[in-house]
This record gives C-alpha cells, sequence and structure tokens, in this order.
C-alpha cells in the first residue's frame, strides 16, 4: 500500500447528474489514516505506532464506510475510452466487457460474494488498480486473457479476485481441482498463495500450494489430492504428479499462468506444454505477465480461445514510477569502488536488492560486502527453500539492510518499500532487466535502479537504453546514437553469460589470512572426527 492509497482510502467515484459529474465521498477516519501512513511507511519498524488504532479497527470502520455506498451504475463505452487513455492501457478482441469503477462495482455487475468483499477491505485494498479493471470483468465474463502489466501493479489479485468469485460454489466431497495457477519460482508460488488464504477467508473453498511434503503425501495416497479446489505450484513437481496419474484435471475449469514469459521460454515450454496436454482444451485460461514478447503472445494465442489482449503502458516498459540510471564503470573493479563511492554520497539508502548473473559472482560480492561491514546477505539456487524463505523473511523485516541475489527473485516477489535495485552485471534481456527492476517502485510508489555496465557490456545494453527511453527517463546523447540489435545478436547476449573477471578487489594478504583460518578450521574438524572414530 502507497502513501496515496492511505490518504485516499475509502473515497469512491459516484456517478452524477451527467456522465462526467463525480462527487468524492471522503474518508473520515483521521486518526486512522495517519496511523496507517506511518507504519506502512516504516520499513525498518524503528517508530513507535499508536496501538490504540489496530489494523481491525481500521477495517471495521472502512467496512462501514463501504456499506454506506451504493453499487456504481454501469459506465458508459466512452467513460471506458477516457479511462484506458488516463492509464495508457490498450485492450484489444471481441466483445470486451467494460471495465469496473471500484470493487463495489462487483457487487451490481456480478453479484460479488460480501464475503470475498469484506476479505478485501480486512487487507486494505481498497480500490482496484488499472489492470484489475479490465481484468476481473473479462473473466468473469468467461473469455480467455492475455494480461500485460507493470511489476507491481496487481495482477496477482487481477487473476485471484474472478478465480475464487467463479469457483466459490457447493461442490461434492472430492470433487476434484478446479482452479489451477502455475508460476515459476517457489518463491512466488508461496506469495500467490498466502494472497488466496486472505481472500478465500470464510468461503467454501478448499486450497494448497504443491510443496514437496504434501507432493509426497499425495503419491503415498496418504492425502487425496481431490480435496482441493485450487492448487498453485511450479511445473515440475506438478507434472511428476501428473505422470504417476496420482493428480488428475479432469475436473478443471480455470488455469491461470504467471509470468507466461517466462514459462513460455527456453526450458520451461516444454514443462508448460506437457502441463497443458493434461488439460481439457475447453477450460478458461489466463496468462499474465509484465512483459509479453512477440513469441510468448504467439504461442498463447495458439492455446487460446478468443482470448482479449490487456496491455497496460508498454508490453515490455518499466513501471513510471521507477527512476532508471546507467553507469558505466569501466572494468569490474570499477563496479565495486562505484558501490563504495555511492555509500559515500549517502545514494546507497537500504532496503537495497543486487542482481547478479551467476551464483558464483553472487557468493563473491557477499563476501566483498561482508568485509565492508554492510549488513547483507546473499540468495541464490543452491540455498535450500528454508534458507532461502528466512533470508526474505529478514529482508522484509528490516533485518537484513542489502540482499544479494540472481535472477531466482527477480519475478513476482513483491518487497515493500525496496529504495533501490543495482544490477552489478546488465541482464541479458530487456524482460529481464524489467523484472529485475520492478522490485522497486511497486504499488504506485516511487523507486530507483542503477545498472553498471562495462566496456564487454557494449551490446548487451542496449536493450536496457530501450526500456529506459520507453518508460520517459532521460538517455544521453551517446546512448541516442547506439545502433539496434539483429535478431542473431539478441539470441546471442540470451544464451551466452559475458565472461567477467572474478570480483575482489581485497588484499592478498587479507584473503591469505581467510584461507589460513578455513584451512585450520577445517583440519581442526578433521582431527576431531579422527579422535572421535
Amino acid at each position: 500500500m502507497d502513501i496515496f492509497r492511505i490518504l485516499t482510502r475509502g473515497a469512491q467515484v459516484k456517478q452524477g447528474k451527467t456522465k462526467n459529474d463525480y462527487s468524492l465521498k471522503e474518508d473520515k477516519h483521521d486518526d486512522n489514516i495517519l496511523y496507517q501512513v506511518e507504519k506502512e511507511t516504516d520499513f525498518f519498524h524503528t517508530k513507535k505506532h499508536n496501538t490504540s488504532v489496530n489494523n481491525k479497527e481500521v477495517a471495521k470502520d472502512n467496512q462501514d464506510d463501504e456499506d454506506e455506498i451504493p453499487p456504481l451504475e454501469l459506465i458508459s463505452e466512452e467513460d471506458a475510452k477516457k479511462f484506458r487513455n488516463l492509464h495508457k492501457s490498450k485492450v484489444t478482441g471481441s466483445d470486451i466487457p467494460i471495465p469496473i469503477g471500484s470493487f463495489q462495482d462487483l457487487i451490481g455487475r456480478y453479484k460479488i460474494n460480501k464475503r470475498i468483499l469484506n476479505n478485501l477491505i480486512d487487507a486494505n485494498f481498497t480500490e482496484p488498480t488499472p489492470i484489475q479493471c479490465e481484468s476481473i470483468p473479462i473473466t468473469l465474463n468467461n473469455r480467455d486473457l492475455i494480461g500485460c502489466a507493470p511489476t507491481g501493479s496487481g495482477k496477482t489479485l487481477a487473476f485471484i479476485i474472478p478465480l475464487i468469485q467463479q469457483l466459490n460454489t457447493k461442490v461434492d466431497k472430492n470433487y476434484g481441482i478446479r482452479g489451477l495457477i502455475i508460476s515459476p519460482t517457489n518463491e512466488l508460488a508461496s506469495q500467490i498463495f498466502q494472497e488466496l488464504e486472505i481472500l478465500t477467508k470464510g468461503t467454501n473453498l478448499s486450497i494448497s500450494i504443491l510443496s514437496k511434503s504434501l507432493a509426497n503425501k499425495i503419491n503415498n495416497k496418504i492425502i487425496n489430492s481431490n480435496k482441493y479446489d485450487i492448487i498453485v505450484s511450479t511445473p515440475l513437481r506438478l507434472i511428476d504428479l501428473l505422470k504417476t496419474g496420482n493428480l488428475q484435471f479432469n475436473r478443471l475449469e480455470q488455469l491461470i499462468i504467471d509470468e507466461a514469459d517466462k514459462l513460455f521460454d527456453q526450458g520451461f515450454a516444454e514443462q508448460t506444454d506437457e502441463i497443458l496436454s493434461h488439460c481439457n482444451s475447453t477450460i478458461r485460461k489466463s496468462i499474465f505477465s509484465a512483459t509479453i514478447p512477440s513469441g510468448v503472445e504467439e504461442m498463447a494465442h495458439s492455446i487460446m480461445k478468443d482470448p482479449i489482449r490487456v496491455i497496460v503502458g508498454h508490453k515490455e516498459g518499466a513501471a513510471q514510477t521507477i527512476e532508471q540510471k546507467l553507469i558505466f564503470t569501466g572494468n569490474e573493479e570499477g563496479k565495486l569502488l562505484a558501490i563504495r563511492q555511492m555509500i559515500q554520497q549517502g545514494e546507497f539508502k537500504p532496503p537495497i536488492i543486487i542482481f547478479l548473473q551467476s551464483i558464483t559472482r553472487a557468493k563473491a560480492l557477499f563476501h566483498e560486502l561482508l568485509y565492508d561491514k554492510l549488513n547483507v546477505d546473499v540468495i541464490h539456487a543452491e540455498r535450500t527453500a528454508k534458507q532461502r524463505e528466512e533470508v526474505i523473511k529478514r529482508f522484509k523485516n528490516g533485518d537484513i539492510w542489502v540482499l544479494i541475489t540472481t535472477d531466482v527473485l527477480a519475478r513476482g516477489v513483491d518487497f515493500k518499500g525496496v529504495n533501490l535495485v543495482i544490477n552489478y552485471d546488465v541482464p541479458q534481456s530487456a524482460q529481464a532487466y524489467v523484472h529485475r527492476i520492478g522490485r522497486t517502485g511497486r504499488g504506485g510508489k516511487s523507486g530507483k535502479s542503477v545498472t553498471f555496465f562495462t566496456k564487454e557490456d557494449d551490446k548487451a545494453v542496449k536493450p536496457i537504453i530501450n526500456v529506459m527511453k520507453q518508460s520517459g527517463c532521460e538517455v544521453k546523447d551517446w546512448m541516442e546514437n547506439l545502433g539496434k540489435l539483429s535478431k542473431n545478436e539478441k539470441k546471442s547476449i540470451k544464451q551466452n553469460e559475458i565472461k567477467r573477471k572474478k570480483i575482489s578487489t581485497v588484499p592478498k594478504i587479507i584473503k591469505q589470512k581467510r584461507k589460513q583460518k578455513q584451512q585450520m578450521i577445517e583440519a581442526s574438524k578433521k582431527r576431531k572426527a579422527e579422535i572421535d572414530n
């Protein structure tokens, strides 16, 4: 939640005598608002908040306000056009539904379950974002959907709300899975599941995330997978169960593919295709992502029936709230010097996420910044799921100020209040860049991204410059003169990591002392083991 949304809580657009005559209903709960502003913007929990006002009271007051507001009438095609122009939304397809004007609009138009609406209010979701305004009515009209909107724009709610509304019906016990959400990473799957838990509270729906533990129980027939209405999963774990026949989609009604550009990309495409082969062709399908390349869109059309396409902003663009900057560091050593210079100049303001191209490089930078006595930790694919979960938790709580990672955290994971994203290594595609920097500037908040590049990145940096231009960021004259990459050059950059020198400015004597210390520890362990034996 950003400050603007907190300060405008309870505001509703109510249609007056003419199409463009609107009145604004203001929120009267000033004390609650001030408390929420203070609480939401205190990322590191350094302030003492007024405990006399709590979230339940805020939610209850908001709910009382909403009950006083009658459902909004349908807005006209003319109003829809103005709305789309305002938010730079492009909606194409046949028989496109008019967007909703508020969550209350869903009561009159779609008879949304009041429990779902109350859950939204309790979770402080007061007004829909542009992608939600368009996607929710499209899905509730049982249309296939291709949705693209900037990172942090509320895509998860855009597919969860209609999914819950449509499946919240009474069915026989162990009826079977009716809704499936696929995401490329465990972290994103967990986050989607958490949102589902919030919004399904008090409904008839049984939901689960397909964890390793649950998969084992289903395989060993300890649990019947048919007891769940909605499953959230990553591809491989799902495929393993489908192959054994212990999980079936004969009752599946809706399929949602999140981060579709990744799941239709090389490496994931075969897995996605395998899952689709187990689904009935008549199910309703939605795909969502912050970037939808033309190739992905073509693949989506091949599996969909008369889809509606919603693009908020640019389909390969970054959020307008992110200030983007490129810094030429000359060489690898210059990158570490640039970080230390940012610290000296006060530009290094936590919380910060730093992205690198490989696990080896992420580990190396972690040790370098530890040497600089920074409050830092690292996440990569070699760390266990439990370790990754703990680090993310500590980062969100403010116990860690700088988080070093690979592209494993570039997608979907919602960090509130990240001030700065540093691309220590230039990402290998425009899509990867958009998703990385999308960890900041979320939900309308402002953010900043800095990308370091060297002479080895002369080609890889071109797609980054294009994204910056599309986002309205200032680019230097020499950047304007860079030629376009050919199709083969783009493919080569995407498939081949740039070879870089090792990350290190630690004096050799320090390295030797570290090595000696490690050798002594290992020798001590070995000797202890020999004594014990």
